[in-house]
């Protein structure tokens, strides 16, 4: 039988300082606001939280309450950049099941996260100004700014850094992060980046010495990102508050990472693929390694990434992803789709956990992901059988065939699975991945590593190993 929605009448609630009756249903998740003359509503989706009025009480009157909550809106469809505002609602006597579901009784404990002893603030605000759609630096103005001052936490309790090239995040990473780690202090960073934000920071502290006192920082992501991998596989993006309302609720957790280490002569590529760079090395001398949380990839994948990284691409958000994969899918020349030819080998741990390698027989590949993620974006899901931060390596691979098989097989993916399950698909849990390749042409060499794209030398290989540790928390 169908539950009556719990109400509370207006003898002892009120709403922007009038008398008000509330309806709930935790099923539909709208609060609706109904007043004598006019009503409102409430959707769970924008509700980062409801905090006790710091004003306080009068008297005996109830407990005044704030409804904190981001408002979106589209100037039109065909304008992907999104507006937002952040409201505080002042209320008192809200239903039982909505405080249950929504009450914030105490601040996190990584928020309120100490100064050093000098005085210097250890909680950091990193704004990515050219991530995704360019939205970053309104949603820290509009948004998150005036969602830390409700909890009291105020400009002068936290550090902001706003992006200047795509090499800041590393730096702040490096110069400030790190040491401060290494000394044992705790330290969290709120993110407003997509995933390479992450990535960023992740492989500035595995390339560097962590001394024996470290502490990994904790990460809040607010995912302002293309694809937002990280983001829709770890739940942040299940409402519409683009991960702030995890940050207030959530818990830290340590973030699965992998490694991929790249055969000699391989370089990083940039500025659109004009330019190159040496990739890194490790801390401890090993050359040509990038570590990752999402996908290291090859054949379509790494390819439609690549070509889809351009000026002119990104102001399609994540549709560029599509338009690109279809270029290659259907080339102006008539010429089909390219298979990619090399050797796959996988790792894999029998049932008392020693590692074997296998060896595929087919050296020919039309898409192939090694990937510790659900979702590369938020409705392709592309590992259905991964879990959030589960830290277990799955690849996914099609082999010698069709690009209406491919697009056929990436659709499912698109409808939320099956693909995994169809004949023309390897989908295994791995430990690790090599890929020996065989390919003059350079550009059907190139590894996507969380984005950034790497060409890998004629002749040579990339291999891909789950990290035995981690370098931080990610609130989820």
């Amino acid at each position: 039988m169908e539950q009556p929605p719990v109400t509370t009448r207006a003898t002892t609630a009120t709403a922007r300082g009038r008398d008000v009756s509330f309806s709930y249903q935790e099923d539909t998740g709208i609060l609706v606001l109904n007043w004598e003359d006019s009503q409102d509503h409430v959707n769970d989706r924008e509700v980062v939280g409801v905090i006790d009025d710091p004003r306080g009480k009068r008297g005996n009157e109830i407990q005044p309450q704030l409804i904190l909550r981001v408002v979106t809106s589209q100037s039109s469809p065909e304008e992907p950049k999104k507006k937002f505002s952040f409201q505080s609602l002042p209320v008192t006597g809200l239903p039982l099941d909505y405080l249950n579901s929504h009450l914030l009784e105490t601040v996190p404990e990584y928020l309120d996260v100490p100064p050093s002893a000098d005085g210097s603030r250890n909680l950091h605000v990193i704004i990515s100004v050219r991530s995704g759609l360019g939205e970053a630096q309104q949603f820290y103005d509009d948004i998150l700014s005036h969602a830390l001052e409700a909890i009291d936490l105020n400009r002068e309790t936290y550090h902001v850094h706003i992006t200047t090239s795509e090499n800041s995040i590393t730096e702040i990473t490096e110069k400030l992060l790190l040491p401060r780690a290494n000394d044992g202090i705790p330290q969290t960073v709120l993110l407003l980046s997509g995933d390479g934000g992450i990535v960023d920071n992740v492989n500035s502290l595995f390339l560097s010495t962590r001394s024996e006192k470290y502490v990994k920082p904790t990460i809040g992501l607010i995912s302002m990102g293309t694809g937002n991998a990280l983001a829709n596989s770890t739940g942040l993006n299940l409402d519409a508050t683009r991960g702030l309302r995890c940050i207030f609720k959530g818990t830290p957790h340590p973030l699965p990472t992998f490694t991929a280490q790249f055969s000699p002569g391989s370089v990083l590529l940039t500025n659109e693929g004009r330019n190159t760079e040496p990739i890194p090395s490790s801390a401890s001398g090993h050359t040509g390694i990038m570590h990752g949380v999402v996908v290291c990839s090859w054949a379509l994948h790494a390819s439609l990434v690549a070509d889809s990284d351009t000026t002119a691409y990104r102001k399609f958000g994540s549709q560029r992803f599509q338009m690109a994969a279809k270029e290659l899918m259907a080339p102006e020349d008539r010429s089909g789709p390219h298979v990619y030819n090399g050797m796959i080998t996988l790792y894999k741990a029998n049932s008392e956990n020693e590692e074997y390698p296998q060896e595929l027989p087919d050296t020919k590949s039309s898409y192939i992901v090694a990937t510790l993620v659900s979702h590369l974006e938020a409705k392709f899901t592309i590992s259905p059988d991964s879990r959030p931060l589960d830290g277990q390596l799955r690849v996914l691979r099609f082999g010698d065939i069709s690009g209406v098989d491919v697009m056929r097989l990436l659709g499912m993916a698109m409808q939320g699975g099956g693909h995994e399950r169809d004949e023309m698909a390897l989908y295994e849990p791995v430990t690790g991945l090599r890929i020996q390749m065989d390919e003059e042409d350079g550009r059907w060499r190139r590894v996507c590593v969380d984005g950034k794209i790497v060409r890998v030398a004629e002749g040579g290989w990339v291999e891909v190993r789950r990290d035995k540790e981690e370098v931080v928390d990610l609130v989820a």
